[in-house]
C-alpha cells in the first residue's frame, strides 16, 4: 500500500464492539468522527448492493453513535461532559438499531444489554425518546414501500403444539453451537489476518471473498437473493389456493413456491431439503470468512439467515411428518386433512438462536424478532430457542463474538457479566505506588527539563495515557494532571529556557472566570499582576476596601482607554470575590478572614509566578531575568506599603475605578500550568473493598482512581491494571 494513501479503518467491520470500549469510559479518537462516518455510510451502501454475507445492523449503530457524538459539539453541556456525552452515544446505538429493524424497542434493549455499561433510568428514558423518534421518521420515509414499520410482517393463523417443543429445543441447541463455533473459527481467521501476509493487502482479500460469494452462490435459488429477500421468505407460511403472497417481487415468489411443498412423500420434500441444506452450508462459511474484512459489515442479517435456513429445514421435515404420519400418537392434536405445523415458525425461532448463539444477547433478540414479523403469539417457542442457544454457546464459549473481538482488537473493555472470586480485598491492595508525583512546594523539581523528563520515562512505562497526582510537601493530594495535558502545557513553553520553573496551584486563576462579564471587573491571574496595578495607580492594597467595578467601552484592552466609574458593590458575585480573597490570605498565612490584609501580597512582590509557599529560588529566564532589575525599586514598594497601610491616600493617580488595567491573558504565563490540572480527582480510601473500585471504574468511566488515606495520596488504581488484574482472575479460574 503506498504511504500516499489513507485509509480509514476504523469504517471497517461492525463497530459494535469499539462502541462499547467508548461507552465503558475509554477513548478511541476519530472513531466516531466525521470523516470515519462519511466513509461508514457510503462503504455500507456498496457493501450491502454487493450481495456479500454482510449486514447492516451494526454498522447502523456506529453510524447513530457518530451523529450523537457529533451533535454533542453544538451543546457545551454535553460535549464538555464526558458522562453526558455518553449517555447520548447510548441513546444513539438503540436509534441505530430501531433504524436497522423497525423496533424501537429492540433496539433499547439491545442497548441495554449487549453495548451500554451503565444504563440508569434516566439514559433508559432517553434512549427511548430517540429510538422512537427514529422509528417515526423511518415509518414517514417508507424505505419498504409497505407503508408498515414491521421489515417481515407475518400472519400465522394457527398456534402451537407441544410436541413441537422439542423441536424448538433442537433449533436452540443448533443455534447455540454454531454460535460457538462461529465465535472459534472467525476468532482464527482473523488472527490468520493479523499474522499473515493476508492482513497487507485488504484490497485483494475483499476482491477475492466478493467474486467467491457471487460465483458460488449464484447457483442456488436460496443464495441467489439477499440476506433480507431470504429472512423476510422462509419466514412466511404458504398461501392456500396458490395465492401470491402480496408485495412480493419474482424471486421472492420463486422462492415461495419451492418452500411450500404439496406432496406427503420423502421424495416430495428432498429438493428442498437438499437446497435449504447446500445453502446452509454456503452462507455459514462466507459468513466466518467474510465478517472481519475491511468492509462495513453487520453480523445480525447473516446469522439470522443461518438460522431461518435450518429453522426451515427442520419445520419443512416436521411438516412431512405430521402427514406421512397423521394417524400416530404424537401428532394426535392435528386435525385431519389440514395442516398442523407451520415451517416459518421454526425458521423464526431459528433466527433468533443462531443470533443469540454468537451475540450472547437474550432479551433484546426476542424483542426484536416480535417488533420485525408483528407477532406475539410465538413468543414461548422464541424464547425457548433463545434461552437453549445461550446455555449451550455458553458452555462452549463463555464470551460473545463482540467481546473476543474487543479483546482480539487490544481495546480494553469490562465483562460485566462474569462474576469474580477476588484474590486482593481492599484498593490498598490492587493501588499502584511507584507512580511519581509532582510537588508543588518544590519548585526547582518542576522545571521545563524535569517535566520533560517525567513524561518520557511514564510513556516508556506504558502509561503515556495515565498522569501524574499533584501534592503538597506534606503528601497531601491536591489534583491530578494527565500526560496529554501535560505534554500540552510543556508545548506552549517552546522556545523558553529549560531551567524555567512550572507552577501547579496557582490559587487566583480561575477568578477570572467568576464574573461573566469579562469587562465587568479587572481581575488578575497571579498577586504579582494585582500588586503592580495597585502600584500603578496608587490604591490601597488590601480586601476590607470596597470593590469598584470598571466599565471600560469597547471590547480593548489597552490601558490607555476611557473607562467609566461605575458604582458601588456590595454583594453578589463581587463580593463573593473579595470573600474568597480573603480566605486564600487566611489559608496561605495561617490568618483569620477578618484579620488577614497583604500578607500573600508581601510575598508576591517577587516577580515569578507563584506557588504561593515556594521555599527555593528557580531560575527564571526570559522575561523573569529581568525582574531582578526592580529587585529594589520592589523592596521600595513594599516599605511604601507598609507604611501606608493605615492611612488613606491624599496625592496619588485617580483609583481604580477611573482606570482601565490591561488584565494579562493566560497565554502571557506559559509556565502556569494551574488550568491544566483536575483540583477535583476521583478519591477513594485504601480500606474500600475491590467490589467498590470495579463498580466505580466500570459505571462512571473514569480512567483512574486515587487512592488517599486521610487526604494523603496513597497511590493510584489504573482502569488498565484493573482489567490486567481480572484477567488474571480468568485465566486462573477464579469466575463463578
Amino acid at each position: 500500500m503506498s504511504p500516499t494513501v489513507k485509509m480509514a479503518y476504523y469504517g471497517a467491520g461492525s463497530g459494535i464492539p469499539e462502541v462499547k470500549s467508548i461507552l465503558a469510559g475509554f477513548v478511541i479518537h476519530g472513531f466516531l468522527g466525521v470523516r470515519i462516518l462519511i466513509v461508514k455510510t457510503l462503504g455500507l451502501i456498496l457493501c450491502c448492493a454487493s450481495g456479500i454475507m454482510a449486514g447492516k445492523e451494526g454498522p447502523m449503530v456506529q453510524i447513530a453513535s457518530s451523529l450523537g457524538n457529533i451533535s454533542t459539539r453544538i451543546f457545551d453541556k454535553y460535549y464538555k461532559n464526558e458522562a453526558k456525552k455518553r449517555e447520548i452515544i447510548s441513546a444513539a446505538a438503540a436509534a441505530g438499531v430501531s433504524v436497522a429493524f423497525g423496533a424501537p424497542i429492540g433496539g433499547v434493549l439491545f442497548s441495554l444489554e449487549e453495548v451500554s455499561y451503565f444504563f440508569p433510568n434516566k439514559t433508559m428514558l432517553r434512549s427511548l425518546t430517540c429510538a422512537l423518534v427514529a422509528a417515526l421518521v423511518l415509518k414517514a420515509y417508507n424505505p419498504f414501500g409497505s407503508g408498515k414499520l414491521v421489515l417481515f410482517q407475518t400472519t400465522y393463523d394457527m398456534d402451537y403444539h407441544w410436541f413441537e417443543m422439542l423441536a424448538f429445543v433442537i433449533i436452540g441447541i443448533f443455534g447455540g453451537l454454531y454460535g460457538a463455533l462461529f465465535c472459534r473459527l472467525n476468532m482464527a481467521v482473523n488472527r490468520l489476518r493479523k499474522n499473515t501476509p493476508i492482513g497487507r493487502y485488504p484490497i485483494s482479500e475483499v476482491a477475492v471473498i466478493t467474486i467467491a460469494t457471487l460465483a458460488v452462490s449464484y447457483y442456488n435459488p436460496f443464495t441467489r437473493i439477499g440476506l433480507g429477500e431470504l429472512v423476510g421468505s422462509l419466514f412466511q407460511e404458504c398461501s392456500t389456493a396458490g395465492e401470491r403472497r402480496p408485495n412480493s417481487s419474482q424471486s421472492e415468489a420463486g422462492i415461495e413456491e419451492l418452500l411450500c411443498v404439496t406432496g406427503q412423500r420423502l421424495e416430495d420434500y428432498m429438493p428442498l431439503l437438499s437446497l435449504l441444506g447446500l445453502a446452509l452450508l454456503n452462507r455459514a462459511f462466507f459468513a466466518i470468512v467474510t465478517f472481519g474484512m475491511k468492509v462495513p459489515s453487520g453480523l445480525v442479517l447473516p446469522s439470522m439467515s443461518i438460522g431461518a435456513i435450518f429453522g426451515r429445514l427442520v419445520g419443512s421435515y416436521m411438516e412431512y411428518l405430521t402427514r406421512a404420519y397423521a394417524g400416530a400418537p404424537v401428532f394426535a392434536q392435528c386435525p385431519p386433512d389440514s395442516r398442523c405445523v407451520i415451517p416459518g415458525i421454526y425458521a423464526l425461532v431459528g433466527a433468533g438462536a443462531t443470533l443469540t448463539g454468537a451475540t450472547h444477547t437474550t432479551i433484546a433478540v426476542v424483542a426484536i424478532l416480535m417488533e420485525l414479523t408483528g407477532n406475539l403469539i410465538y413468543t414461548l417457542p422464541v424464547l425457548l430457542g433463545v434461552m437453549t442457544a445461550r446455555w449451550v454457546a455458553e458452555y462452549f464459549n463463555p464470551s460473545g463474538i463482540y467481546d473476543l473481538l474487543l479483546e482480539h482488537a487490544g481495546h480494553p473493555y469490562f465483562d460485566t457479566k462474569t462474576q469474580y472470586i477476588h484474590t486482593r480485598r481492599t484498593a490498598a491492595e490492587l493501588m499502584q505506588t511507584d507512580l511519581e508525583t509532582i510537588c508543588v512546594d518544590y519548585e526547582n523539581e518542576n522545571t521545563l527539563a524535569l517535566l520533560s523528563a517525567r513524561l518520557a520515562r511514564i510513556s516508556d512505562r506504558g502509561l503515556a495515557d495515565g498522569g501524574f497526582p499533584v501534592v503538597n510537601a506534606r503528601g497531601h493530594l491536591l489534583g491530578w494532571i494527565a500526560c496529554a495535558e501535560l505534554e500540552f502545557a510543556i508545548s506552549r513553553c517552546h522556545g523558553l529556557e529549560p531551567g524555567l520553573a512550572c507552577f501547579f496551584n496557582n490559587p487566583l486563576w480561575q477568578l477570572d472566570y467568576i464574573a461573566q462579564d469579562p469587562t465587568a471587573i479587572p481581575h488578575y491571574r497571579t498577586p504579582v499582576d494585582y500588586a503592580k496595578a495597585k502600584a500603578k495607580t496608587g490604591a490601597k492594597i488590601g480586601p476590607e476596601q470596597d470593590i469598584l467595578v470598571a466599565s471600560c467601552k469597547g471590547k480593548g484592552r489597552d490601558a490607555s482607554e476611557a473607562c467609566q466609574p461605575a458604582e458601588h458593590v456590595s454583594s453578589g458575585p463581587l463580593n463573593k470575590l473579595r470573600k474568597q480573597w480573603k480566605l486564600l490570605q487566611a489559608a496561605s498565612y495561617g490568618a483569620s478572614s477578618d484579620t488577614a490584609t497583604t500578607p500573600l501580597l508581601d510575598a508576591a512582590i517577587s516577580d515569578h509566578v507563584p506557588s504561593y509557599q515556594a521555599r527555593d529560588q528557580t531560575v527564571r529566564t526570559g522575561q523573569l531575568a529581568s525582574s531582578s532589575k526592580s529587585t529594589t525599586s520592589s523592596r521600595g514598594l513594599r516599605a511604601s506599603k507598609d507604611s501606608d497601610v493605615t492611612s488613606e491616600p491624599t496625592s496619588r493617580t485617580p483609583p481604580l475605578a477611573h482606570n482601565c488595567i490591561t488584565m494579562p491573558h493566560f497565554q502571557d504565563r506559559p509556565n502556569d500550568f494551574t488550568p491544566f490540572v483536575d483540583q477535583t480527582p476521583l478519591t477513594i480510601s485504601t480500606n474500600s473493598p475491590i467490589e467498590l473500585v470495579a463498580n466505580l471504574l466500570s459505571r462512571l468511566g473514569v480512567s483512574y482512581l486515587c487512592v488517599v488515606d486521610k487526604g494523603v495520596y496513597c497511590g493510584v488504581i489504573f482502569k488498565k491494571a484493573y482489567i490486567g488484574y481480572v484477567k488474571e482472575l480468568e485465566e486462573a479460574g477464579f469466575t463463578r
